[in-house]
C-alpha cells in the first residue's frame, strides 16, 4: 500500500536536524570551556610536583655534601661544615627533619640524616628528604605540593683520619729482626700509635715500633703501640663493610685488577676456574689502582666463624718484582690471607681479611697503612702466634696523603645503586 504523498514528502526535516546538531555542538562547546578552565589548574598542579620532587632532590644532594665535608680532608673539603662522620643521636640540625631549609623562590625541603645499621654498615647513611612547594607552612593558604625520597649513600672509611695505628692487627702481632713499624712519618692526620693490636704484641731482634708521642723512645707499651685492646671502636672506623666491598669489586672489575670467580687473572670471564689462590710476581705483575683479591665463591667471609668454610679464603702471595710500574700505588685490599716478601714498595692501602705476613728485604716498605682484619684468628678464640707478623728488613711506614682512594674511587659519600626511590605519604 503506498503512502499518501503528504506522508512520503521530505519538507520539515531540516530544523529538527539542525537542532540536534546545535545540541551536540553545545555540549562540545560546553565541554571545551570546561577543559580550558580546569587545564591550567592541572598543569600548575603538575608543575608544583615537579617542584617538591626538585627540591627533594636538592635535600639529597645536600646531604650528600655536608657528609662528604666532615669526610674529604681540608683543604680539599674547606671548613669542616658537614655532619660529623660518627652522627649523634638525633642527628643535628639542619639534618634531623626539623628545619625547613628554603631553596630558591619556589619551595624548600625538610632533610634527616640516620644511621640504617651502625653494627653492619657503619659507613652507610640513609636519606629522607621531603620537597615542597611554595612552603610547608599551614598559615599559608596557597595550594601546596610535596614529595619524599629515600636514598642510601655510602662511603670507604676514612683510613687517613680514622687510623689510629700505623699497622693495625685484630689479632696477635710478632715484630722481629730489623723490622720497623713507624707512625712518626707523617703526622698531618693525627697523631698515631706504631701500632694497636687486639692480642699480644712480640718484639724481638732489633726490631723497633714507633709511635707519635713526641719522643725518640722506641717500643713503649702504651705510647708506641697498644694490646689487647677490646674496644671495637678502634677498628669500626677502619673496617670495610660489605657495601664497601661491594663497591670494590665492581672498581677492580672496572680497572683489570679483580681477581674472583670468572676473573682470575683480572679479565673477563672464560679464563680458568678461579680458586682462590694468586701470586704476584714477574710473571704475573699486577698494575697501580684498586686490587681485589676475592674468596672462591665471591661473597664475603662472614663474621661469624661457625659460618666460615676456610677452603673459601683467598690465599695471595706477593713476592718478587710483582708490580707493573715498579713501585705500586693503591689499594690491595684480600678477602682471605695475605703474604708479602722481597724487596718491593706499596705505596697506599695494605688491607687483609685475615692473617698478614711482611717479610721485607732491601728498600722496601709499606708507605701508608697496614691492616690485617683476623676474623678467623681472633683473641675470642684460639690464637696462633702467626696471626700476623712482620720480620725481616720490613718497614711501614705512616703516609696519610698514599690513603686517598685511587682514581675512579668516590672520596666522599655516593649514593648506593638500587637505594634511590620515592615515597608515598
Amino acid at each position: 500500500m503506498r503512502l499518501p504523498l503528504e506522508l512520503r514528502g521530505e519538507r520539515g526535516v531540516a530544523l529538527p536536524m539542525a537542532m540536534i546538531v546545535l545540541v551536540a555542538l553545545s555540549t562540545l562547546m560546553v565541554a571545551f570551556v570546561v577543559l580550558a578552565q580546569t587545564e591550567p589548574v592541572i598543569a600548575h598542579n603538575q608543575q608544583r610536583v615537579a617542584q617538591a620532587r626538585a627540591h627533594a632532590e636538592a635535600g639529597l644532594e645536600r646531604a650528600v655534601w655536608a657528609l662528604s665535608q666532615g669526610v674529604v680532608p681540608p683543604p680539599l673539603g674547606g671548613a669542616a661544615e658537614g655532619l660529623p662522620e660518627l652522627l649523634p643521636t638525633p642527628t643535628p640540625s639542619p639534618y634531623d627533619g626539623s628545619v625547613f631549609i628554603l631553596n630558591g623562590g619556589t619551595g624548600g625541603f625538610l632533610v634527616s640524616v640516620t644511621t640504617p645499621d651502625p653494627a653492619g654498615s657503619p659507613n652507610q647513611r640513609q636519606v629522607i628528604s621531603t620537597g615542597w612547594t611554595p612552603t610547608n607552612s599551614n598559615a599559608d593558604m596557597r595550594t601546596k605540593a610535596h614529595r619524599r625520597i629515600q636514598a642510601t649513600v655510602e662511603r670507604f672509611p676514612n683510613f687517613a683520619f680514622k687510623t689510629p695505628c700505623a699497622l693495625c692487627v685484630k689479632g696477635d702481632l710478632g715484630v722481629g729482626g730489623n723490622a720497623l713499624v713507624d707512625a712518626t712519618t707523617d703526622t698531618s692526620c693525627g697523631n698515631k700509635k706504631g701500632s694497636i693490636t687486639a692480642g699480644q704484641t712480640e718484639i724481638s731482634g732489633s726490631a723497633s715500633i714507633k709511635g707519635a708521642d713526641g719522643n725518640s723512645t722506641d717500643n713503649v707499651l702504651g705510647s708506641d703501640y697498644l694490646q689487647n685492646q677490646t674496644d671495637p671502636s678502634l677498628f669500626n672506623g677502619i673496617t670495610l663493610d660489605s657495601g664497601n666491598f661491594k663497591m670494590l669489586r665492581e672498581l677492580a672489575k672496572k680497572n683489570g685488577t679483580y681477581f674472583g670467580p670468572g676473573y682470575p687473572n683480572g679479565t673477563a670471564a672464560g679464563s680458568p676456574a678461579y680458586t682462590g689462590s694468586v701470586t704476584f710476581d714477574s710473571s704475573n705483575k699486577v698494575k697501580d689502582g684498586i686490587v681485589f683479591i676475592d674468596t672462591v665463591s665471591g661473597n664475603d667471609i662472614p663474621l661469624d666463624q661457625n659460618a666460615q668454610n676456610l677452603s673459601d679464603f683467598a690465599s695471595v702471595d706477593i713476592h718478587g718484582n710483582p708490580f707493573l710500574s715498579g713501585d705500586f700505588s693503591g689499594w690491595i685490599i684480600v678477602n682471605g690471607t695475605l703474604s708479602i716478601s722481597g724487596n718491593m714498595k706499596i705505596n697506599g692501602l695494605v688491607y687483609a681479611v685475615n692473617d698478614l705476613t711482611y717479610n721485607g728485604t732491601g728498600t722496601g716498605e709499606i708507605k701508608g697503612l697496614a691492616i690485617s682484619q683476623n676474623v678467623r684468628d681472633t683473641t675470642a678464640t684460639a690464637i696462633s702466634s702467626d696471626d700476623s707478623t712482620t720480620t725481616g728488613n720490613s718497614r711501614i711506614k705512616f703516609n696519610c696523603d698514599n690513603l686517598k682512594p685511587p682514581p675512579g674511587a668516590p672520596i666522599g659519600f655516593s649514593v648506593v645503586p638500587g637505594s634511590y626511590r620515592e615515597l608515598s605519604d
